[in-house]
């Protein structure tokens, strides 16, 4: 069900234009009882589908206000408030590296449940070895040293081809054991050089910058090395908001073993493509490497990509723009072989199954992608106003015709549901995107990726994705409407695969193996693979409603709000999970403080379509009653109000 503020000019003109002529007094006016529009596919002509909303959903539209910096999607209900923490014993200041693993360690046995960090933070391993010496840092259990790239350079210098991760080294840090803990930042700074791996529940992690944690791959595969910014791993109930996301070496924001409950809300994703980017950072670094290796004659022609593309003439400052793109963005799910739970012989279950997984993405401005955004095995995943942007890519992949040539960076996807998996995007905008939704209807029919035994034995599940009131623009035009449209052939399904499309006007928010106490987590023969039978819940529901913004706004509102260092609060809201919209006195329709004449007037006017430019209207102080429409009957209540027929602060402030 969608709730939009706002009126339908076809119930109300005529009544209001009755109104303005002073034809009829304000008791002798009929009012209508206030409509809601249930989220339902509707057969059209021609064999057509028309979708605005997603089935099973109750959404509000409404402008851009406080109320959406509250905790939204999966994680909702489940991640708790911790302002009344602030002054308390369990109230960590961090400003060093050493007080940030002490509090990580603390907070395993419940005596830190908020982390402030006031500095950047470099966690490489050499760093903290250097800091701490190597005998302290290894009582740290949850902290391990990442495993070096695969590369040419293995044997000569750990295969670091980023001087600034060669210097520091990596690390991933496990923050597990935990139950409730927040870390967050109020100026945004940065966490660098280690992959933050998340096992515990009711997890938030807000305002931060995750950086450095990619390099060039001369084989072009960005397969060398798993770095990722951020792994949520099994962790359940997580909350990641208002944090900055640069490119890194893998995934970006991955979920495995059943992560679930998770919320990434209102996050920049990715690296803007410029030929001068800072020099203090790591696509900088990284060229800059290779250019001297180049220049050296120590790059092998036949296999390195840096010497193909600079003897192909990309300049170094080109070869910067085109390398800032993220390959993979979010895994949900990391092996087909993860199908079912894990179930110890003494009947104890592991719920670690990519069924379990849960993912909202809401209000996130993704920057030059290639894909996962998201690609979910099983799991249920929906998107609200994400802003996807491709283009800067796009235009650097233009400056000079090797990168078409011999570029490995030519994706441009975003949703992907695999192996049962339910996806749906909400009111979003697709910028040079050219494959917004790819996978196949049935996972028989995209099985390169699939050993025979999971080829097999998902052979016939159907996957369900679903775009609606959204716009794609890329290479082939712009399209806004939803991926059911025309019968499922729009702009945003040309990179997917249908059977049948029973899917097209069917929609189902999770599948189910029949019989799944009959399989085990283990690995399967062919002999023994045979298809698995699936049921779907077509009547299905989302356990929480939402906010969306208006179809027009959400470039603007998306990207200039979201990211770690852009919006300013105290300490204490920022570990607030709910937020209410900016006080509105209602009636006072002009916001001058007062209610009188002229918001009657004005009100009238509102609703018979004549808007008078020099005046803005307060469109949340004209819904009088709060029902979510502004109609004739909020029209009457002002009016009986000013009248002292009524209080409307007694009865709906």
């Amino acid at each position: 069900m969608r709730k939009k503020l706002g009126f339908n000019q076809k119930n109300v003109s005529k009544l209001s234009a009755l109104v303005l002529a002073g034809m009829i007094t304000v008791s002798a006016m009929v009012v209508q009882n206030p409509v809601s529009s249930y989220a339902e596919s509707k057969a059209a002509g021609d064999g057509q589908n028309v979708v605005t909303e997603i089935p099973g959903t109750v959404s509000t539209e409404s402008d851009y206000n406080n109320s959406f910096l509250s905790v939204t999607g999966f994680a909702s209900g489940n991640v708790h408030d911790r302002s009344e923490y602030v002054g308390t014993e369990y109230y960590r200041v961090i400003d060093d590296e050493k007080k940030f693993l002490d509090a990580i360690r603390d907070a395993q046995s419940n005596k830190v449940k908020v982390m402030e960090i006031t500095k950047d933070m470099d966690l490489g391993y050499e760093y903290l070895s250097n800091l701490l010496t190597p005998e302290v840092l290894r009582k740290y259990n949850f902290v391990r040293k990442y495993k070096t790239p695969s590369n040419e350079l293995a044997n000569v210098n750990g295969g670091f081809t980023n001087p600034l991760m060669e210097k520091s080294g990596v690390t991933t840090i496990t923050v597990g054991n935990i139950d409730g803990l927040t870390i967050f930042s109020p100026n945004g700074s940065s966490i660098k050089h280690t992959e933050l791996k998340i096992t515990g529940n009711d997890i938030v992690i807000r305002n931060l910058h995750f950086k450095e944690m990619w390099q060039w791959d001369d084989a072009g595969a960005q397969k060398e090395v798993g770095w990722s910014n951020l792994k949520i791993n099994g962790g359940k109930n997580v909350w990641v908001d208002h944090c900055t996301f640069e490119i890194a070496s893998d995934g970006n924001i991955d979920l495995e073993n059943g992560a679930t409950g998770i919320t990434i809300s209102w996050c920049k994703i990715g690296d803007e493509a410029l030929e001068n980017p800072s020099k203090d950072g790591s696509i900088y670094q990284s060229i800059m490497f290779m250019e001297d290796r180049y220049q050296k004659g120590e790059l092998k022609p036949q296999t390195s990509l840096y010497h193909q593309m600079r003897t192909g003439g990309a300049t170094p400052e080109q070869i910067m723009a085109y390398s800032a793109y993220h390959k993979k963005c979010h895994l949900s799910g990391s092996g087909d072989k993860d199908f079912v739970n894990y179930v110890y012989s003494d009947g104890r279950v592991v719920e670690d199954a990519n069924s379990n997984i849960k993912l909202t993405l809401a209000y996130n401005h993704y920057v030059n992608v290639g894909q996962r955004v998201p690609m979910i095995r099983q799991g249920v995943g929906n998107l609200i106003n994400c802003y996807i942007d491709d283009s800067t890519h796009q235009t650097a992949a233009d400056a000079n015709p090797i990168f078409k040539q011999i570029g490995p960076y030519k994706l441009s996807r975003c949703l992907n549901s695999r192996n049962g998996a339910c996806i749906a995007a909400d009111t979003c905008v697709f910028n040079g995107i050219e494959e917004p939704i790819i996978g196949a209807e049935v996972q028989g029919d995209d099985t390169g990726n699939m050993t025979a035994v999971w080829a097999t034995m998902f052979k016939d599940v159907y996957n369900h994705t679903l775009i609606v009131n959204s716009t794609v623009t890329n290479s082939k035009g712009t399209y806004t409407g939803s991926s059911w449209d025309n019968n499922g052939d729009n702009l945003f399904t040309t990179g997917f695969k249908y059977r049948d499309k029973s899917t097209v006007g069917k929609w189902a928010w999770a599948s189910h193996i029949v019989n799944e106490s009959s399989y085990e987590k283990r690995d399967y023969t062919i002999e023994e693979a045979k298809p698995m039978e699936f049921t779907y819940d077509t009547d299905g529901t989302l356990p929480f409603e939402y906010q969306v913004l208006p179809l027009e706004d959400v470039k603007e509102v998306v990207t200039g709000n979201s990211g770690a260092g852009v919006i300013e609060m105290t300490n204490a809201e920022w570990l607030q999970t709910d937020y209410v919209a900016d006080s509105v006195k209602i009636g006072d329709v002009n916001g001058d403080g007062n209610r009188d004449s002229t918001d009657a007037v004005l009100l009238k006017k509102y609703l018979a379509g004549v808007r008078d430019f020099n005046v803005t209207i307060n469109e949340k102080a004209c819904d009088i009653n709060g029902d979510g429409d502004i109609n004739v009957r909020d029209a009457i209540l002002l009016l009986k109000h000013l009248a002292q027929m009524i209080d409307i602060d007694a009865l709906y402030g």
